[in-house]
């Protein structure tokens, strides 16, 4: 099968024997087959999962990570167009901003693979939440805040401008950030119809959280959330956080605890903390043994061949998260997924 015809459905296929009923529902791997299928191979860098890790069962959500040719096909910038489930509304809204981010950066679509698309399986129809990264003091990036909030958070949402406390929140978490931090990701959330965006922040300093919060204007439960950053700062590089913003700063806040190096070559058989996070949550209720097993169980890789070209089908794990919701427990989520690295040699050649 030619790449260009290739969807994730198929790889989908190879590595479901690793993908136990216990981290995917059948109801959501049916959903999940249903948005790979459509999906092609060429533009998406990795291939992820969304899957609570205590008692019970939840639906299992899924993300793709773009590829530069990716984003050109999404702008309406590549040979073969997106595929018809990939058009009119929210798309065209999607198309506009790969329009604009592409003309933000020399080459273009260099940094393509610091966008995502996220779907919730439980959407009937194929309806994507957006992420995007946000380095304020990178000169090689040209987005100036300004920009994003007059322009294309506005347009994503909808087009009206901003209301002024949204706008002046968004501001207020991006310039109130301690330590210099300069690591963000913004999220649009098409799928669930609130005038908010997600503002993800990184690598912050440990002894400036309680400070950023109170700056911020972020009432949530501090101390809960202090507790939680403190026993998994042990075992990662650093603890983001996840907020939701427009009008007011929710209270709902995600902690992700991760690593400084890229998502393969930090896997457990290459950092041991993974083990520590792991610990943690299983000592406090959030994980079970058995999804730790299978997530444990998950990684690894296939051979496989793609357009006459050896390639590799990686499985890996990406993340941890906390998601802290007043009134509600606490919950836990393992990210996890595959990836397609083309080797050098192609199949025939080598053959012959």
């Amino acid at each position: 099968m030619a790449d260009e015809d290739r969807r994730i459905d198929s790889s989908l296929a190879i590595v479901q024997p690793h993908l136990p009923a216990v981290l995917v529902a059948p109801e959501s791997l049916d959903r999940i087959r249903t948005i790979a299928h459509v999906l092609p191979t060429f533009a998406v860098d990795f291939f992820g999962f969304e899957s609570r890790l205590g008692e019970g069962d939840a639906p299992t959500d899924c993300a793709i990570n773009l590829t530069p040719d990716g984003a050109r096909m999404l702008a309406g910038r590549y040979p073969t167009p997106a595929p018809p489930e990939m058009r009119g509304a929210p798309w065209d809204r999607l198309e506009r901003f790969y329009q604009a981010w592409g003309e933000t950066r020399t080459p273009p679509y260099s940094d393509a693979g610091s966008t995502w698309l996220e779907f919730d399986t439980s959407s009937p129809v194929l309806m994507p939440n957006l992420l995007f990264g946000h380095w304020p003091s990178n000169p090689d990036v040209h987005r100036p805040l300004d920009w994003l909030l007059d322009v294309i958070i506005p347009d994503l949402l909808g087009g009206a401008p901003l209301a002024p406390a949204f706008r002046e929140n968004v501001v207020r978490c991006i310039e109130e950030r301690p330590g210099g931090s300069d690591d963000f990701q913004i999220g649009v959330m098409f799928s669930r119809n609130i005038q908010a965006v997600r503002i993800c922040v990184f690598d912050l300093p440990s002894d400036g959280l309680v400070t950023y919060l109170a700056r911020i204007g972020w009432k949530g439960p501090i101390e809960e959330a202090l507790t939680w950053i403190e026993r998994l700062q042990p075992h990662a590089d650093f603890v983001g956080l996840h907020l939701d913003v427009g009008e007011k700063v929710y209270p709902q806040i995600g902690i992700e605890p991760n690593f400084v190096a890229g998502c393969w070559s930090r896997q457990p058989h290459k950092e041991p903390r993974w083990s520590g996070q792991f610990d943690v949550l299983q000592a406090n209720g959030l994980m079970t043994a058995q999804k730790r097993e299978a997530l444990m169980n998950w990684i690894g890789h296939d051979e496989i061949t793609i357009d006459d070209r050896d390639a590799l089908l990686l499985r890996g794990l990406s993340h941890l998260k906390l998601v802290i919701r007043p009134g509600a427990p606490t919950i836990a989520k393992a990210y996890f997924g595959l990836a397609h690295r083309i080797l050098n040699v192609p199949a025939a050649a080598a053959a012959s």
